[in-house]
């Protein structure tokens, strides 16, 4: 009989690793799809309107990333915790997403009423007289971005992940495509403006035909159920607005200190460098709910597993790519680029080592600590964090131009990766093995020693590729155990019956 109980645990556990799994090769390949498609994007302005519009895109796009963190109030965040929750509970479901859906859209229309009263302002201060009208043509895509934000948060917490991410598919491929044209009829940077809110209003009706069967609106309890929402939003809001400073500060001081092609040198970088988030944030999204699952279940032992392999995975991942940028940065930026963004090169190599560093021990499980009701943790590593970041920013930028704000960046990723960490395993109370993690670090190290000193006697990239197929091969043995591999191929096998 025990046995019996035994082995039906263990198959409960394998299935549930094996969703775990799935739903992460659903967001991941979303996320690929994703950010290829917004490559596309600054490669056609950067190759077809140069730095200095490229620079005044991001400006513009920066700012649209902070008024939606600001409108959304942390409302999406704290969605999928109580859909998680409450899937098995009508009543409480239905108020949860009715009330994050009205609050948003109201949210919305106060955001576009604020645009329209700051745009000129905020063109003034950055001395670009056409920001005002890019963030004019913006403004009308809030309301719908909100709520196009709750309903994938509904979607999270019932780990409805394959239409997730086909949803996140359309909504970038809308923006590439109507980007392409726009620019194609010579609207420069204001048909990529527009191209956000066509697209934003696209996903909108998928996500409502999709969600239909999940959305019941009621004016129920919606005071209190708001109240609910944005109690627990509100210290994700604060980490997630403070986040949000520490991963823009360095665009928006560099608007502020130099130019609009400063910016743009530096959009190139990172959004190279911001490549090496997308499989993390996708472990990420999957982590969150499940965190939130298992903590509710007080099964700390899959709790320590989801975590470890999170982390093990992520690493698996970045480092040997990370590795591969660091030798090459120079050449990628260029053939991506063109010919004038040389510049872009370095600031990517000191980008690296923190997103990196970030990814693979903070991003991957960024949502562990909200998942257990504790986002107040996040939001003071945040804050420590996006401190040490403004206060870089401002004494690097004027003395070292672009190589400053990337070290600034660089610099705040670490800490906030330190802070976050420590937090995360004392009150988890979780182990992580880090003997594996300093194995990799040293032959990473030991890897770009080699191809510093080496390429005075051989070709550079066949002592590169040389280094990385190694390194490769002793990432795979080191940190996945006994028959993840096993493991790994049979999911591969079993995406070809479940193409997303």
């Amino acid at each position: 009989m025990v046995s019996l109980l035994y082995q039906a645990l263990q198959n409960k556990r394998m299935q549930e690793a094996k969703k775990f799994a799935l739903d992460v090769s659903h967001t991941f390949i979303a996320s690929i799809i994703n950010m290829l498609l917004v490559f596309v994007i600054s490669i056609i302005l950067a190759r077809h309107l140069g730095a200095d519009d490229l620079g005044l895109y991001r400006l513009t796009y920066t700012f649209y990333g902070v008024a939606t963190m600001v409108g959304a109030l942390g409302i999406p965040v704290a969605v999928i915790k109580y859909v998680a929750e409450y899937k098995d509970d009508r009543a409480n479901f239905d108020k949860v997403v009715s009330a994050a859906i009205i609050t948003s859209i109201i949210a919305g229309f106060i955001i576009i009423i604020i645009i329209l009263i700051v745009s000129n302002n905020a063109a003034d201060i950055f001395r670009m007289p056409q920001m005002e009208s890019q963030l004019i043509l913006l403004s009308p895509v809030f309301p719908f971005i909100l709520v196009n934000a709750v309903l994938y948060g509904v979607l999270n917490g019932l780990r409805k992940m394959k239409t997730y991410a086909i949803a996140l598919i359309l909504q970038q491929t809308l923006m590439t495509a109507f980007t392409v044209i726009l620019i194609y009829y010579e609207l420069g940077v204001s048909g990529a403006i527009i191209s956000i809110v066509i697209s934003s209003i696209g996903v909108c009706a998928y996500l409502f035909y999709n969600c239909k069967s999940y959305i019941h609106l009621i004016l129920d309890g919606y005071l209190e159920t708001t109240r609910k929402l944005t109690t627990f939003g509100a210290k994700m809001f604060g980490a997630n607005l403070i986040n949000m400073i520490n991963l823009q500060a360095d665009v928006v001081f560099l608007g502020y200190f130099l130019t609009a092609t400063n910016v743009g040198y530096y959009s190139a970088a990172t959004g190279l460098s911001k490549f090496f988030l997308v499989v993390p944030q996708a472990i990420q999204t999957v982590s969150y709910p499940a965190t939130s699952e298992y903590w509710a279940k007080k099964d700390m032992l899959g709790l320590q597993n989801m975590i470890d392999k999170s982390v093990r995975y992520s690493a698996l991942a970045l480092m040997p790519a990370g590795l591969a940028i660091v030798f090459f940065a120079e050449e990628i930026v260029v053939r991506i680029y063109g010919q004038g963004f040389q510049q872009s090169a370095l600031p990517l190599q000191i980008l690296l080592l923190g997103t990196v560093i970030f990814g693979v021990a903070c991003t991957s499980i960024g949502g562990s600590l909200a998942g257990i009701n504790r986002p107040d943790l996040s939001l003071k590593a945040a804050g420590i964090s996006a401190t040490a970041n403004v206060i870089l920013n401002v004494t690097l930028i004027p003395r070292f131009e672009v190589p400053g704000a990337a070290l600034a960046t660089c610099t705040s990723l670490i800490i906030m990766t330190l802070l976050f960490g420590l937090m995360t395993l004392h009150t988890l109370s979780i182990k992580i093995n880090i003997k594996w993690l300093a194995m990799m670090i040293i032959a990473a190290l030991i890897g770009f020693a080699m191809f510093a000193s080496g390429t005075r006697f051989l070709n550079q990239y066949l002592l590169g590729s040389i280094i990385l197929v190694i390194y490769t091969g002793l990432a795979l043995r080191i940190i996945l155990k006994g028959d993840e591999i096993d493991k790994i191929i049979s999911i591969i096998k079993s995406r070809g019956k479940n193409r997303i």
